[in-house]
């Protein structure tokens, strides 16, 4: 039975958060929780040629425990675009299908807009997009702190301290990533692996 789904916001999700997406009915996205520092929230993570790779969004100082997320504002006082771009590029011009996709996909990260939610709605609309995904998403009107059995939460399920098991990573199905030939398969990285890597077979994936 297909169930809705409650998310928390996230800069380039993780292929699992999008595979969540596609088999959910409604989906949610956590409008009024409290941000959450160290989070995927402005945080993903792809594939150099040194390896796992986190790319991080600086936030406006005063950003705390008590401040709702939709009003947590970027701070571009660094140059954190050219450097995200260029790590990106760096690391998937070589992919299948960069050429095809990196116009759209990147497009997003040179817009300057003021708040990190507005920045990754944006980007989870292009990708869903790009990869044909059609769904109802909403934002939450209110917080609640545990929901019935007809919602599955998973705003904590995806969070960099939490540790990924050995037994979690064998039931991943694999796919070539741009250096195979160097590492093994690294899973759980941001859906930006899966999209340059394997391109229209996105979707049959997730």
């Amino acid at each position: 039975m297909v169930q809705d789904i409650i998310l928390t916001t996230a800069y380039f999700p993780s292929i699992q958060y999008f595979s969540k997406i596609l088999h959910a009915e409604y989906i949610y996205i956590e409008a009024c929780e409290n941000y959450s520092r160290q989070s995927y929230r402005n945080r993903c993570n792809i594939l150099s040629c040194n390896g796992v790779l986190p790319l991080t969004i600086p936030i406006k100082k005063g950003a705390s425990v008590k401040q709702i997320i939709t009003d947590v504002r970027i701070d571009y006082s660094t140059n954190w675009q050219r450097i995200h771009l260029n790590a990106i590029i760096s690391a998937y011009n070589k992919s299948p299908f960069y050429t095809y996709y990196s116009d759209e996909i990147l497009k997003p990260i040179n817009n300057n807009y003021d708040t990190l939610f507005e920045l990754n709605k944006n980007i989870l609309q292009v990708i869903l997009e790009l990869v044909h995904i059609k769904k109802e998403i909403q934002n939450t009107s209110s917080f609640i702190k545990k929901y019935d059995e007809n919602v599955l939460d998973y705003r904590n399920s995806f969070n960099p301290k939490i540790r990924i098991n050995s037994s979690a990573e064998n039931i991943v199905n694999t796919y070539i990533q741009t250096f195979s030939d160097r590492f093994e398969f690294v899973p759980y990285l941001s859906i930006l692996d899966l999209i340059f890597n394997v391109g229209p077979e996105t979707k049959d994936y997730l």
